[in-house]
């Protein structure tokens, strides 16, 4: 049968096509038992799966038993004869299964990008459209989460004209904070990773950032940083020495060029880019989408009742992971791709527009 693996940061999801039954059971069993010991935050997506009968299902108890009969695993997009079949074996008990919805109304939370999302740089504010249409979602019951590259503090500096939201996945997913700005999740880089960046800081060859859960600080200041952040609103950090505290992003201000290098360089880490001359590094088992995992566990929604917004590269596993992912339409050729929706650019009503399309707000609101 066929099956195919999708890695996002540290979440594996596995995706088998046709029917799981006792010819295809054996090779799913062993795919499954595979994928488990590759990574700790697995996902079964059954999207493509017509039926599963009981040698398949045996897997499903095999996969159960080997991660200490926590069911630790998700299921997601089960088809109605597919739920069928876990309902009446009592699976709906053992496993945490969400049916095929694309329904938007079920929505419960959404995760926003700020800068080109919610926060235009052209106007160097957000648009009133955005922000009524987010008061008045946030009426009707559905959480709003900002899911940024910033840290806390730079966020807070931000225009952002009293938006209140419900929870902050900060430094791109790595530190989660509730709607009290306090944290009960977060993500550091490999101390042994951190050793060679400390070594890059330290050497003064590029501008360098660490960051950690309290405060940033760059090597030095140079032209390119100054523009740079004035291009996207951006404040610069204070000149600083590392200290051995946890580093949970670091930011870098390089040519296409020399980010190559740090990729190659780098093993435990991966890069996004923000700005043509600016750089997030973070660890490899984190990111956007791994912060919306964790405060979907710790808020017990499910993923297809999430909806994220984006415009840039590092916003790519965020909406390949929620349940519905829209691009803006000022975003990157290459995010569209991975979009289920293309809405209008940022200062064309972008968002309030995506709400409507997706039943969320009516025309008239």
């Amino acid at each position: 049968m066929k099956i195919e693996k999708i890695q996002y940061e540290d979440i594996l999801i596995m995706c088998p096509f046709g029917r799981i039954d006792a010819l295809t059971s054996a090779e799913f069993e062993k795919a499954l038992m595979e994928a488990i010991d590759e990574s700790p935050n697995l996902i079964i997506d059954l999207q493509e799966t017509e039926y599963i009968s009981s040698s398949g299902l045996r897997a499903f108890l095999a996969a159960r038993k080997k991660i200490s009969n926590t069911g630790a695993f998700s299921i997601i997009n089960v088809n109605e004869d597919v739920m069928d079949v876990f309902d009446m074996t009592g699976f709906t008990d053992m496993f945490r299964i969400e049916r095929a919805s694309g329904t938007s109304k079920d929505i419960k939370v959404i995760f926003f990008d700020i800068d080109g999302t919610l926060l235009s740089h052209r106007t160097g504010k957000v648009p009133q459209s955005a922000i009524d249409a987010i008061a008045k979602i946030q009426k009707k019951g559905i959480k709003i989460v900002v899911a940024t590259g910033r840290d806390i503090v730079e966020m807070k500096k931000l225009p952002l004209q009293g938006i209140r939201f419900d929870g902050f996945l900060t430094l791109n997913g790595n530190i989660c904070l509730d709607e009290n700005e306090k944290m009960f999740a977060g993500n550091q880089i490999d101390p042994g990773e951190v050793e060679v960046l400390v070594s890059i800081f330290k050497a003064g060859r590029i501008p360098f950032v660490l960051i950690g859960e309290e405060k940033r600080y760059i090597n030095y200041v140079d032209d390119v940083v100054i523009q740079t952040q004035e291009a996207t609103h951006g404040t610069i950090p204070d000149i600083g020495e590392y200290h051995g505290e946890k580093i949970y992003q670091c930011l870098a201000f390089v040519d296409a060029k020399t980010r190559e290098k740090l990729e190659r360089l780098l093993d435990k880490c991966s890069i996004t880019s923000w700005n043509d001359t600016g750089i997030d590094i973070i660890a490899k088992t984190g990111g956007k989408a791994a912060g919306i995992q964790k405060f979907l566990d710790r808020e017990q929604i499910l993923r297809s009742q999430t909806m994220a917004f984006g415009d840039g590269e590092n916003d790519r596993t965020m909406l390949k992971y929620a349940g519905t992912g829209i691009a803006l339409g000022n975003g990157s050729e290459l995010l569209k791709k991975d979009a289920d929706y293309i809405t209008d650019d940022i200062d064309e009503n972008g968002v309030r527009n995506a709400l409507i399309h997706f039943g969320l707000l009516g025309e008239d609101e």
